[in-house]
């Protein structure tokens, strides 16, 4: 199930749109407006290390949402799984169910990973946990975010 080109920093964010939790209503990875998508694919809605790492995140929401970030969380098991983390966990940013595992596909890899964009869905953080099971501490999302929200791409390459 290896993509042909795993998706890396300078790719793009794939535009897929998954049901989420509880109602199965479609959200999309990559939101319209200015807001930078923090996606997380998680192992699954029993990994324990997924989950306090998510409710790290939760613990910056704050943060996220000043910078302009927009955070969902990718479980690739049905609705029913995705459910049940949004319940048991009380996340404050949508749960979505990916059964068929296409994230995971177009990763090239059904690791934990964490993934932030920029608004037009050009990547700048691609961080796969591996078997170590290491995310990037929820601030530096918050940094990436921030770094997004604050660079001018018009001015890029320019020297002062």
């Amino acid at each position: 199930m290896i993509a042909k080109e795993p998706l890396a920093a300078g790719g793009r964010l794939p535009d897929l749109a998954l049901p989420a939790a509880p109602d199965g209503r479609s959200v999309p990875l990559r939101a319209r407006g200015r807001s930078a998508p923090v996606v997380v694919q998680t192992h699954g809605a029993g990994c324990a290390e997924c989950r306090a790492w998510l409710e790290g995140l939760a613990g910056v929401e704050d943060a996220v949402r000043e910078w302009d970030g927009r955070a969902v969380v990718v479980v690739p098991e049905g609705l029913d799984a995705a459910d049940r983390l949004q319940a048991a966990s009380r996340l404050p940013y949508p749960v979505l169910a990916d059964p068929e595992r296409r994230l995971a596909e177009r990763l090239g890899t059904e690791d934990a990973v964490v993934l932030v964009a920029d608004q037009w869905g050009e990547l700048f953080l691609v961080a796969n946990a591996g078997t170590a099971h290491r995310l990037p501490d929820p601030s530096e999302v918050v940094e990436w975010l921030r770094f997004l929200a604050v660079r001018c791409p018009e001015c890029e390459g320019e020297a002062l």
